[in-house]
């Protein structure tokens, strides 16, 4: 809730959690997408897909944006009362691997479409509130299930929250699929939506079976259930999410590698502030 007594406005907790992340390459945009941020040790994580970094079809490595760019600099914008604050990402060099900022899975690799970002820096401006929960793993959804991706499809804004996408869990979640922690989801998601968080609810009132027992929820109790990374194919609406545990081990490998990126204030350059969606027409270019 926002506002004084003559305006007041009431929004979810939830479109707090989810940020705008642009890719450009040496100042020209390239590409958008979503991420957000964990806390580790009261510390902010940031979290999204790998191709989001790359630039490539983490499967295939095939490039992704139309110009052929590959990414070596990426902004998050966060939406404050003071208006937008963004963060600056030095990617690094493709061709060196060791000069890439993020970390990846500790088992999985580059196989895993997910990387974190420690940013301990931005502790001041990112606060638990607006972090999200990776722990609660109590309660287990089924097939069919209700979802939400949580993002900015084709780089817009819902002046200033993500856009909310509505789904549901289309493969068996504790089966993983192609070998890999992933779950099916059939959403009408759009490019943009890559890194986005999925969540699951309880609205207040539901009855909740948990344990054998039954429970009535007394408010209403979100649910991380994983991170989107886009469509199995593009005339399709099964999309792909990696499971919360496999966010869970990454982001805690993340703070004990001890490695925390530090903003370069000398690669900073001007970016246009976020569009809302005004109906039109909309600029491509998410992946």
């Amino acid at each position: 809730m926002v506002g004084d007594n003559n305006d007041v406005r009431y929004f979810s907790a939830l479109s707090w959690q989810s940020c705008f992340l642009r890719m450009f390459f040496d100042g020209e945009y390239l590409a958008s997408g979503t991420c957000f941020f964990v806390f580790i040790n009261g510390d902010p994580v940031l979290i999204t897909n790998r191709h989001n970094f790359t630039g490539r079809n983490n499967f295939t490595g095939k490039l992704l944006s139309k110009t052929c760019g590959i990414p070596n600099q990426a902004v998050i914008t966060l939406f404050r009362s003071e208006g937008e604050i963004n963060y600056f990402v030095d990617l690094g060099n493709e061709d060196a691997e060791g000069d890439r900022p993020w970390i990846e899975h500790p088992t999985l690799g580059a196989r895993a479409d997910v990387v974190a970002l420690p940013v301990a820096e931005m502790r001041n401006i990112v606060h638990t509130q607006h972090g999200v929960d990776i722990k609660n793993d109590w309660y287990r959804w089924d097939v069919g299930s209700d979802l939400s991706v949580i993002g900015y499809p084709f780089g817009r804004i819902g002046g200033p929250f993500p856009i909310w996408s509505k789904g549901y869990i289309a493969s068996e979640p504790d089966v993983d699929v192609g070998g890999l922690p992933v779950f099916l989801i059939d959403c009408k998601s759009r490019p943009g939506q890559s890194g986005s968080p999925v969540f699951a609810w309880f609205r207040k009132g539901d009855f909740v079976e948990h344990n054998g027992r039954e429970y009535q929820a007394k408010k209403q109790m979100n649910y991380f259930c994983g991170i989107y990374s886009g469509r199995i194919r593009s005339d399709s609406d099964l999309g792909i999410v990696w499971k919360r545990s496999t966010v869970f081990e990454l982001a805690n490998h993340a703070a004990l590698s001890g490695k925390q990126h530090v903003m370069n204030k000398e690669t900073v350059f001007s970016v246009p502030k976020l569009k809302d969606l005004d109906f039109n027409g909309i600029i491509e270019g998410g992946f």
